[in-house]
């Protein structure tokens, strides 16, 4: 039990825990690099090694991911699926789609993608099947439709992951800035939302830029 509520959080520990992941083989390696060169916000090498562990725990004979970018989840995931499994995954932006799908294409997965180009919600709604395991990294105004819109396709035991609930400290102190007001409002709003929910089992971790775990009950 810790000494008190900050006790844990701080930069040594953050530091220490950071140095704890695994190396990246080369292919995530080159992906973290044009991420950061041309700004693409992929999730951070600790969610990633979430992914794996809960991926691997659940076995999910179907995933959906709400978000693509640049296909850095789309590997990290589908590394821990067989071949009998599908990961689907909804980005909008083409040429964003075109470089996730040249980086998947490398990875030589055995699981089968399917990629949807389009909004994520007209995406959602047209779906069909039962889901397994959901990631959200998207529009953070739109997590709670993402939700609504997954919760109709899951039963009991299936999981739901979110990116970026704490949204660079800004869901707990406050928007730095005025662009920043309505993300952050939306998210305090659905973290509220998913450990008050009765459908739902929550925990929110302070991993990477805050990620919620949800079962369904």
């Amino acid at each position: 039990m810790k000494d008190r509520i900050d006790a844990i959080l701080r930069r040594p520990q953050a530091e220490y825990l950071e140095a704890l992941l695994p190396p990246r083989d080369s292919l995530l390696a080159k992906i973290e690099a044009f991420a950061a060169e041309h700004g693409h916000p992929i999730a951070d090498p600790e969610v990633a090694q979430l992914e794996r562990i809960l991926v691997r725990l659940r076995k999910p004979k179907r995933i959906v991911e709400v978000g693509t970018n640049i296909g850095y989840s789309v590997i990290v995931m589908g590394r821990e699926l067989d071949a009998g499994s599908v990961l689907e995954t909804i980005e909008i932006d083409r040429r964003t789609l075109d470089v996730a799908r040249g980086f998947v294409a490398e990875a030589r997965l055995a699981c089968r993608i399917v990629f949807h180009e389009g909004a994520a919600l007209e995406v959602l709604s047209g779906l069909e099947g039962s889901i397994d395991l959901a990631f959200i990294d998207c529009v953070k105004t739109e997590y709670a439709d993402y939700l609504d819109r997954l919760l109709t396709r899951m039963s009991s035991g299936s999981v739901i992951i979110c990116d970026n609930l704490l949204w660079k400290g800004q869901v707990a102190e406050g928007p730095r800035s005025e662009s920043e007001t309505r993300s952050t409002a939306a998210l305090r709003s659905f973290n509220d939302r998913i450990t008050s929910d009765p459908r739902l089992l929550t925990t929110v971790l302070a991993v990477g830029d805050g990620v919620g775990i949800s079962i369904v009950r």
